[in-house]
């Protein structure tokens, strides 16, 4: 049953194994698997024909760690540019990395116009290192800032993935002028679910953070200098009642994921919770999708809000689509309740995106 829709999104998990070993880490109940180049090519080939009538189309790599497996995603970028050029798709390519490995040859592949690299890195050394330790314990910030560099340098597009632990809610502001020092000017934040306990003082420290950096943005701004930091990004969806009767995502209707066995979900944060909900499976790249799993997937990820008890009464839904389904599962176990935390979060979007874009807003 092909995708109606004029862009289409997936994702491949090239495998689940990884250099590091990161204390938040929602993949480790992941049993550690790669994904062959077979495998690839028909999870491309199967993503295209779903895709059928679309003219972009995302490809994302993602782990583990992707490049652990460069020859192997080679071979598939290949498989996408010649089935792309067939089916007439202008395919957007996006690596998602820890940015500790690099060489060379990697370097001149990124290099091609039609990628994006996204970077998970979370801020100074004190706050990044805490978290993101090699399997030694080592830490890593220095080596992924000096790759960042290398990248920069040769004009790949480079985004920032800074995840904020509750013990890290405080330093957020600093974490993201650190960021921007080594030169990124597009990053997004988001906190740690599934792995990680917020309480009630860390949600709100959250939110104070946010405004913090909406401050930052507005200085920055009035310099000239113009900074992509989400959630707080200029054309967001999370203000000005911009989601009134909006519900849910597109997992499963226009994006698609895909594990390194060859089965099928709806995204990659879903793909990551399928030890513990097998549900969230709804093909493999041989039998092709199971109709009914996949509709049940659908009808969870685009629920209304009728069905969603604890948006009703929300203050805040107008600006929100219910949570997203893979913090939901994961944090509550009810794919349509999000936390306390998420909620509390975006509760606290429209300030601080007023702080940043209005030239008289209040300090």
């Amino acid at each position: 049953m092909p995708v109606r829709f004029s862009h289409a999104s997936c994702e491949l998990l090239l495998t689940t194994a990884c250099n590091l070993r990161c204390s938040y880490c929602i993949e480790r109940d992941l049993p550690v698997l790669s994904m062959p180049v077979e495998v690839g090519a028909r999870a491309i080939d199967m993503f295209m024909f779903l895709a059928e009538g679309a003219t972009t189309a995302e490809v994302t790599f993602t782990g583990g760690e992707a490049l652990l497996r460069f020859r192997d995603l080679k071979s598939i970028v290949s498989h996408i540019r010649k089935t792309a050029k067939e089916r007439n798709i202008a395919c957007q390519l996006i690596l998602k990395t820890n940015g500790t490995i690099l060489s060379p040859q990697i370097v001149d592949f990124l290099s091609d116009e039609s990628w994006r690299v996204v970077v998970s890195i979370d801020g100074a050394p004190t706050s990044h290192d805490r978290h993101r330790k090699d399997k030694s314990g080592r830490p890593t910030q220095e080596t992924v800032a000096q790759n960042i560099a290398i990248l920069l340098r040769r004009g790949v597009e480079c985004v920032a993935s800074m995840t904020v632990h509750p013990d890290n809610c405080s330093t957020v502001a600093r974490d993201v002028r650190e960021l921007q020092h080594l030169g990124l000017s597009h990053i997004d934040i988001g906190p740690v679910y599934g792995t990680a306990q917020w309480g009630e003082a860390e949600s709100l420290q959250l939110a104070d953070s946010l405004n913090e950096v909406a401050l930052w943005m507005r200085d920055e701004a009035a310099k000239g200098c113009c900074l992509e930091i989400g959630p707080l990004y200029e054309e967001s969806e999370h203000v000005g009642d911009a989601l009134r009767d909006v519900w849910g995502c597109k997992a499963g209707s226009s994006h698609l994921a895909f594990l390194p066995d060859g089965s099928v979900c709806g995204c990659s944060s879903l793909a990551m919770l399928t030890p513990e909900f097998p549900e969230l499976v709804v093909g493999d790249v041989w039998k092709g999708l199971d109709d009914g799993a996949l509709t049940n997937l659908q009808q969870l990820a685009q629920a209304e809000g009728h069905s969603r008890l604890g948006c009703q009464q929300c203050s805040t839904r107008d600006n929100c689509a219910g949570g997203c389904l893979a913090i939901n599962y994961s944090t509550t176990r009810s794919p349509l309740q999000p936390p306390t935390f998420y909620c509390r979060t975006i509760s606290a979007i429209p300030k601080a995106w007023s702080t940043a874009f209005t030239p008289d807003a209040s300090e």
